[in-house]
C-alpha cells in the first residue's frame, strides 16, 4: 500500500444515507405531495443553494422566484433535516476502518449545508474516523467545481496524484478526475472495496 495515499469520501449516500423526501414527509402528510415537492420544488438544484452556504433568506427567495408560494418548504426542510438521514452504512464504516489499518489516510468531502451539518459529527461517530471533512456550505463552493478539490488538498496536505475519490454522483466523480484525482462512483461498500483493492489501496481477498 502506498504510504502517501489518501482516500476521500463523499458523505451523503456513501457514509450516511440521505433522502430529502424523508425530511419533507415530516411536515407534509400527503405522500404524493411529498414526491411532487421533492421532484419539482425542493429538488437537487434547490438543495445546492443550501449546500453552497447561501443564507436561508436567499435560498427562500430563490425558491419563491422559481415556485411562488413555496418558500416555506426550505424552512421545513432545514427544521426537519435530521429525518433525511439514516444510520451509518456499516459497510462503509468497515471500509474506512480497514483503510486506516493499512495506513491509508481517509478524509471527507461533501456537498452539505453548513446549517444542516451542525451536530452531525456528534451524531455520527464514524466521522471521527476521518482526519476531517470539507463541507461545501462552510467553504462556499460545491462539487464538481475544481476549486473545492483544491481546498481539500490544501486543508489536508496532499497532492492530486495521491487522492482517490469515492462519490455516488457521476458529475462529482468527473470533477475529481478533472482535478487530477483518481475517482470512481460509489454503488455499495463491497464494490468500493473491490475497486480500492484493484487500485492497490487494499489487499485483494479473492
Amino acid at each position: 500500500m502506498s504510504p502517501d495515499a489518501v482516500v476521500v469520501f463523499d458523505l451523503g449516500n456513501v457514509v450516511i444515507p440521505w433522502d430529502r423526501r424523508l425530511a419533507i414527509a415530516r411536515f407534509v402528510d400527503d405522500p404524493d405531495e411529498v414526491e411532487r415537492l421533492a421532484a419539482e420544488v425542493f429538488d437537487l438544484e434547490a438543495n445546492l443553494h443550501l449546500d453552497r452556504g447561501a443564507d436561508l433568506a436567499d435560498v427562500r427567495a430563490v425558491m419563491e422566484s422559481r415556485h411562488p408560494g413555496h418558500g416555506w418548504v426550505v424552512d421545513g426542510y432545514v427544521e426537519h433535516f435530521r429525518h433525511s438521514l439514516g444510520a451509518t452504512d456499516p459497510g462503509t464504516e468497515a471500509l474506512i476502518t480497514e483503510l486506516l489499518a493499512h495506513d491509508v489516510r481517509c478524509v471527507g468531502l461533501s456537498n452539505w449545508s453548513a446549517v444542516c451539518f451542525e451536530g452531525i459529527p456528534e451524531a455520527y461517530p464514524v466521522l471521527g474516523l476521518l482526519e476531517g471533512v470539507v463541507i461545501s456550505g462552510e467553504v462556499g463552493v460545491c462539487k464538481p467545481d475544481v476549486e473545492i478539490y483544491r481546498i481539500c488538498e490544501a486543508r489536508f496536505g496532499f497532492a492530486p496524484e495521491q487522492a482517490t475519490f469515492v462519490d455516488d454522483n457521476d458529475d462529482n466523480v468527473r470533477g475529481a478526475l478533472e482535478a487530477g484525482w483518481a475517482a470512481f462512483r460509489f454503488t455499495d461498500a463491497p464494490a468500493a472495496r473491490t475497486e480500492l483493492a484493484r487500485r492497490g489501496l487494499l489487499p485483494d481477498h479473492r
